[in-house]
């Protein structure tokens, strides 16, 4: 039995992507865990759970749509986790930026055995703290292999996400680990290498389009360290918000181009250099076409 299904996008009209969608079978799994992190990390009736659950009032599945390959168990505490660092990241947006960095600091603690009988709590990490380092053992005891590339990739997040400047590449990473870890993607260093640029051009996509549908709420936040890209086109372009819009739009548009291509390229090279050399696949070594993306923000 298959874990996911395919979503026809033509039904809904607001989707302007090239690529397909898929959707996790197991809503039910993910609601639960996005449902238990909420209620361990935040106090009934604060504003951090109204916040957290009015995140999910939509008809739209976050995590069956971003993790539809994602083994279910291990999808659970993905969803953990994203809902904690979610969760933490509210509390810390309208912090001074130096109080969020001590924040960021002491749940990092979490994240490192040798910190286990440390008190720090911080502010507000406390109930978060706790509920990572819990976390933190289950994972290792389910996948000892992969779990600690997670950890140390998570580790790096929480130090650089409020860094100025921001080290983009880390959220990148994060995202990356997280599919890999979901879905058992056990690949060589030289592989792994190999999906670079692919994975690159792909999460260029996935932050430009994270940010075209999530200004919408961002733009009501007080905070002094956006990374929105809408308000930096207003700004570079002196554009009203609903032509940077469209100007976002565009780009997002143009960057799926080089992932779908260099996909495309691959597959036809991979079929060439088996057909030519079926002893050695890859005794050729074929430059992919480059496209001029013009207008893509390099930081974003």
């Amino acid at each position: 039995m298959s874990i996911s299904s395919a979503v026809e996008t033509s039904l809904f009209p607001s989707y302007f992507s090239a690529f397909p969608v898929c959707t996790h079978c197991n809503v039910a799994a993910t609601e639960v865990a996005m449902h238990h992190a909420i209620e361990e990390c935040t106090e009934p009736g604060s504003k951090d759970r109204k916040q957290s659950l009015h995140r999910h009032k939509g008809s739209v599945k976050l995590y069956t749509f971003t993790y539809p390959g994602g083994r279910t168990d291990k999808l659970q505490f993905v969803v953990k986790i994203v809902e904690l660092t979610w969760v933490h990241d509210d509390i810390n947006e309208e912090k001074p930026h130096q109080s969020a960095l001590h924040e960021h600091e002491v749940l990092r603690q979490a994240l490192h055995p040798e910190f286990g009988q440390n008190t720090d709590t911080g502010e507000t990490v406390g109930a978060k703290k706790a509920y990572f380092q819990k976390i933190r053992q289950e994972i290792i005891a389910l996948d000892p292999i992969d779990t600690p590339k997670l950890l140390h990739t998570l580790h790096r997040y929480l130090e650089e996400y409020d860094s100025h400047p921001m080290d983009t590449k880390t959220m990148d990473d994060v995202c990356i680990h997280f599919l890999r870890w979901a879905m058992d993607i056990h690949l060589s260093d030289d592989e792994f290498a190999a999906l670079k640029d692919f994975e690159d051009a792909m999460m260029r996509v996935v932050g430009l389009t994270d940010d075209y549908f999530s200004w919408g709420k961002e733009k009501y936040l007080s905070s002094d360290h956006s990374w929105n890209a809408l308000p930096i086109l207003m700004k570079q372009f002196n554009l009203p918000e609903k032509e940077a819009e469209w100007m976002l739009k565009g780009m997002i548009i143009n960057a799926e181009i080089l992932p779908l291509l260099k996909l495309e390229w691959d597959c036809s090279l991979s079929a060439f250099t088996t057909s030519a050399h079926p002893q050695n696949p890859r005794t050729q070594k074929v430059p992919m076409p480059t496209l001029p993306l013009h207008g893509l923000l390099a930081p974003l």
